[in-house]
């Protein structure tokens, strides 16, 4: 078998190269990175027969159109944001053979109002065998911000005209690996009104005694300052015990970290977060919840539970 080839046609809103990251970063100050919904890109990945590390192009909301010059066994996992091959359906969670010729593209969707899809804003792309790009810091991953890894190391977005390749095949034959299919049983309990668990601390003496009352009674909304760096939430106020507790001596910060700043509003950070910040944090959601978190849009709800 041929390495698969793929011509970008439109690039969509925000496509990506991403993998798990780049843990060897941290100590350059670079974020770990990778993809946001790390359970969709490794699924997406196994689908296909590939290991979890291999890169997957990270669909953000509308998404590109791929004219696959080579037959591909492919997978599209998280959120369905319409997938048509050839202006046939898709089907989601499920390996997929690709003949070459036929076009991948996406239903348009209405970017202001979310419309056209149930829940989620990011899907994920496999290829058997992987996307070939550089390694960068031990990952693919694009990191926008500083322009870095991704599509030929340039940490960018996917462009008109850019050439997607595979890595080198395994399988025999693509079409006799169709039709494997995730089971439904084991994808996560997605949706635009979640509860995801957390782990208090480690600065609780920072903050007022009702605070984590507050936190865990009542729902937060994700607002639309929400990006790959961190989802800003709107809801209850969280009160530091005085105005000098709201800020601390920079400390490191992880995936999923909760910081809370002076005006009292939650700050999950996610996948390309500064390594160290200055905000007290109240708690650290669960990785096994961060999926959850990274398909939410704004204006959905998030609940917070306290991790036993």
């Amino acid at each position: 078998m041929n390495r698969i080839e793929i011509e970008v046609l439109e690039p969509g809103l925000q496509t990506t190269l991403q993998d798990l990251g780049r843990a060897a970063g941290r100590r350059y100050g670079l974020p770990p990175g990778g993809a946001l919904d790390r359970f969709a890109h490794q699924a997406a990945n196994e689908l296909v027969g590939n290991s979890a590390a291999e890169a997957t192009l990270e669909i953000t909301l509308q998404g590109p159109r791929l004219l696959f010059a080579t037959p591909a066994l492919i997978s599209l996992t998280g959120a369905d944001l319409g997938p048509l091959l050839n202006d046939r359906p898709v089907p989601m969670w499920m390996a997929v053979f690709v003949r070459a010729g036929q076009v991948l593209a996406f239903t348009p969707r209405n970017l202001a109002t979310g419309a056209g899809t149930k829940w989620g804003g990011r899907a994920y792309l496999a290829v058997h065998g992987g996307f070939e790009a550089p390694l960068n810091l031990e990952s693919r991953s694009t990191y926008l911000r500083a322009k870095f890894g991704g599509i030929k190391g340039e940490g960018r977005v996917l462009q008109p005209g850019d050439q997607l390749v595979s890595n080198p095949p395994r399988l025999r034959s693509f079409a006799e690996n169709a039709g494997r299919l995730y089971p439904p049983q084991k994808r996560p309990a997605y949706g635009r009104s979640v509860t995801v668990r957390l782990v208090p601390g480690p600065y609780q003496e920072h903050f007022q005694s009702a605070a984590y009352a507050q936190l865990f009674g009542q729902p937060y909304r994700v607002t639309t300052d929400a990006d790959r760096m961190g989802f800003r939430l709107e809801g209850p106020k969280l009160a530091h015990v005085s105005p000098e507790m709201a800020e601390i001596p920079a400390c490191g910060a992880v995936f999923g970290a909760i910081q809370v700043p002076a005006n009292g509003q939650p700050i999950i950070l996610m996948a390309d977060h500064q390594v160290t910040g200055g905000y007290p944090i109240i708690g650290t959601v669960l990785s096994a919840d961060l999926p959850l978190v990274a398909q939410l849009l704004p204006g959905d709800e998030i609940r917070f539970s306290e991790a036993e």
